[in-house]
């Protein structure tokens, strides 16, 4: 595996931890609600399943409701409020919801600029359903009267997943009255069309291949990076080259200078009188053999193959630097090559 591509290793792994721990929380997230052991609690004179872990009593008076509210970890928060009813349902409903006219068919609008959407159905009769957008968060509300009793049970999502919206509805078809008496048969079919015809941005749409965005970037940028490798690698068609007397391509090249460390692959030709480094099948370096002596060093790094260092004394013996020339007056070339023993006997080194 060539050292460019190694190098990558770190950054392509840490892309790849963040995406896995962003699909396990969403996995965890999904189906936290799914595997949660569902308690059986009573709030406000109605029984109810929910996956919650305490219930935190609410009472205010001054204020006509009594409410009881609950944590239910993924679901969010769950409130169970019930008051004396103040005149018939139907306007309340028009007001709380904030309605352009009567609830008798789905409405999808704003509310504070947010996307909304309300609906007649029927829970323990004629109700009122709501779901809106606030913020990064949906609220999701149902009103219903029972036993002389008007009741708002309302969600608000710890984000604006669709899974704990599908919680909130097990809940709603979960409610019992005091008499112990389940929801109107109907009331499925109307929350499973809520969620079929939810309007564009109040929930969070589930989309996995988002989570695949960087596996593939990875990969293309790494196949971007061998592809400009190949090239740069290539054989330079010149006379020259084709008649040195040591001549490889590709092969892997490093180069140090100031604080800049890269490495490419190059193709490399030894004439008669210097040592010619061409990328790109263009010459980038040029080194007259006489001024190398003394300065070639054999070694090995971490991995195969070994390489010759040369050090490199004077910007004058590079072809495509532009505005770095200055920074390379010293550098350091390796030269990766399982011919080590050859090429140094080419240098003369």
């Amino acid at each position: 595996m060539r050292r460019q591509t190694l190098s990558m290793i770190p950054i392509i792994l840490v892309a790849l931890a963040v995406t896995a721990g962003s699909f396990y929380g969403y996995l965890r997230t999904t189906h936290a609600l799914e595997n949660a052991a569902w308690l059986t609690v009573t709030a406000q004179g109605l029984t109810l399943d929910l996956p919650a872990d305490r219930a935190v009593p609410q009472q205010d008076p001054g204020d006509p409701w009594s409410a009881t509210e609950f944590r239910a970890g993924t679901l969010g928060r769950l409130r169970i409020a019930r008051e004396r009813p103040q005149g018939e349902l139907a306007p309340a409903l028009r007001n709380w919801f904030a309605l352009p006219g009567a609830l008798d068919r789905p409405f999808t609008y704003q509310i504070h600029g947010q996307p909304a959407q309300a609906r007649p159905v029927t829970a323990f009769g004629p109700s009122g359903y709501l779901i809106r957008r606030e913020g990064r968060q949906w609220v999701a509300v149902c009103v219903f009267d029972l036993g002389g009793s008007r009741y708002w049970v309302q969600a608000r999502s710890p984000g604006a997943s669709r899974a704990a919206l599908a919680g909130f509805h097990r809940v709603l078809l979960s409610l019992r009255g005091p008499d112990g008496a389940g929801v109107d048969p109907l009331l499925a079919g109307q929350l499973r069309a809520a969620e079929r015809e939810l309007a564009r941005g109040i929930v969070q749409e589930e989309r996995l291949w988002l989570f695949f965005i960087p596996v593939v970037g990875m990969g293309g940028m790494v196949a971007l990076v061998l592809a400009i490798a190949g090239w740069s690698g290539r054989a330079p068609r010149t006379p020259e080259a084709l008649g040195a007397r040591y001549f490889q391509a590709p092969v892997e090249v490093f180069i140090a200078y100031k604080t800049q460390r890269k490495f490419f692959d190059a193709a490399i030709a030894v004439l008669d009188d210097r040592l010619v480094v061409y990328t790109f099948g263009t010459p980038f370096l040029t080194l007259p053999l006489a001024d190398l002596r003394g300065k070639v060093t054999p070694g090995a790094g971490w991995f195969p193959p070994p390489y010759l260092e040369i050090a490199i004394e004077g910007s004058q013996y590079f072809h495509k630097v532009g505005l770095y020339r200055a920074m390379m007056a010293r550098a350091r070339l390796r030269i990766y090559t399982e011919d080590v023993l050859r090429l140094r006997a080419a240098l003369g080194a």
